[in-house]
């Protein structure tokens, strides 16, 4: 599939739900020459320097990570002849905050997304300027109500676990 991802000036909390063959930082950001001047991962990052390309520890984009992805003025970052991500894709959450993405291109409520095995351990979810807080009795709470395809989270959970989304509901439109 093609695809673009909207990105404002500053930092973008984003995800991957389909990546070419070739998923090296140089390839997937190539649309970004220019603009583009840090990715951030989970213990990762690189730094566009010009004359040199990409530097740093982040070498090739995850399907399954989200990122921090700073730009100088807004752009879009657009993929081509990209593969979807597998929707039964599995994710290991360790204790604590975990940087992630969401393997689908549309929007699915966070209590659908989630199975209730792992919706038990989640305390919270953080989003790009977005939250959810598990709260035992109400539910999610907070301004975040749905995981969307292209955006970054910030998972939070008790115990490490193996999550798998739940995402054979049709997308939120």
């Amino acid at each position: 599939i093609d695809y673009c991802v909207e990105l404002h000036a500053g930092n973008n909390l984003i995800s991957f739900y389909a990546l070419p063959e070739d998923a090296s930082i140089s390839n997937v950001m190539t649309s970004l020459i220019g603009t583009a001047t840090e990715v951030i991962g989970e213990s990762v990052a690189a730094k566009y320097i010009d004359g040199v390309g990409w530097t740093g520890s982040l070498k090739t984009i995850s399907p399954i990570s989200g990122y921090w992805v700073k730009v100088n003025e807004a752009d879009s970052l657009c993929l081509t002849d990209a593969m979807p991500t597998d929707s039964d894709t599995k994710y290991e959450l360790h204790a604590g905050s975990n940087l992630v993405s969401f393997p689908y291109h549309g929007g699915v409520s966070i209590g659908d997304a989630l199975p209730d095995d792992i919706e038990s351990v989640t305390t919270g979810i953080i989003g790009e300027g977005v939250a959810a807080s598990n709260i035992e009795g109400q539910g999610w709470i907070g301004s975040l109500t749905a995981l969307e395809g292209g955006k970054g989270y910030w998972i939070i959970v008790t115990d490490p676990v193996v999550l798998v989304y739940d995402i054979s509901e049709p997308p939120l439109t």
